[in-house]
């Protein structure tokens, strides 16, 4: 019954963010997976998606051809011919080195560490996750992350970090932005925000609270390579 119910939740919420779309509102995690799945190229790469254990987006990817394997603490309900699925912590993972076109943390790196959904805490277990993403991914490869975003480092003990621009430049040290796109909230309903629109680095940045000024934090999307310029070996 717990198997149905997660496939049924993950649905539901599908269903929510489509219908927000039709009526013309944009959720942050419907802008996400938009990034996440564009910026997703070549033909049948090896893709590992962390923490996509509530997402249908490795199913999109896997039906596009891609090779896909999602590597969570829960486990992946989802089947298609070219899934696979590793349940356990990602921070102890024997994936061999340079092994992936593509590693996707799609709202993930934020949560890990802080022992949310039963993981373990790991101190700076955002910095561990980097280090074993870049192990990973070929040198041609490239790491997709979103994560929350704030003019100021905000934590929400025992579940997330909301990042600032310092923190995401130490996380990204020795590595190249490809592509980036921010996000800010702008309209409500029902007392849950319904609408983010695109934005600017320096709309968040410059403010002195972005949560006060906005209602809640702001959403980053990153590409990132060992490489300054894309291209596959």
């Amino acid at each position: 019954m717990t198997n149905y119910h997660s496939r049924i939740t993950v649905r539901i919420r599908e269903m929510e963010r489509r219908s927000i779309r039709f009526f013309g509102g944009l959720s942050n995690r419907d802008a996400e997976y938009d990034f996440a799945y564009r910026q997703v190229i070549g033909e049948c790469v090896r893709l590992l998606d962390v923490g996509g254990s509530e997402s249908l987006l490795p199913l999109r990817l896997a039906k596009r051809g891609h090779s896909v394997t999602v590597f969570d603490f829960r486990r992946y309900r989802e089947r298609h011919p070219n899934l696979s699925a590793i349940c356990g912590d990602f921070l102890a993972n024997t994936l061999p080195g340079e092994s992936f076109d593509f590693v996707l943390m799609v709202s993930t790196i934020e949560h890990i560490g802080f022992g949310s959904y039963g993981a373990p805490v790991h101190e700076d277990g955002d910095f561990a996750a980097m280090s074993e993403a870049k192990r990973i991914i070929k040198r041609s490869g490239r790491i997709i992350i979103t994560v929350p975003f704030a003019s100021a480092e905000h934590i929400i003990p025992g579940f997330e970090r909301w990042y600032d621009l310092p923190r995401i430049q130490r996380l990204f040290d020795g590595m190249h932005v490809l592509a980036e796109e921010y996000y800010i909230p702008q309209k409500r309903f029902a007392g849950r925000v319904v609408k983010f629109v695109p934005a600017s680095l320096e709309q968040i940045t410059m403010s002195d609270d972005v949560v006060r000024r906005y209602g809640c934090q702001c959403n980053a999307c990153y590409v990132i390579s060992k490489v300054p310029r894309a291209y596959f070996s």
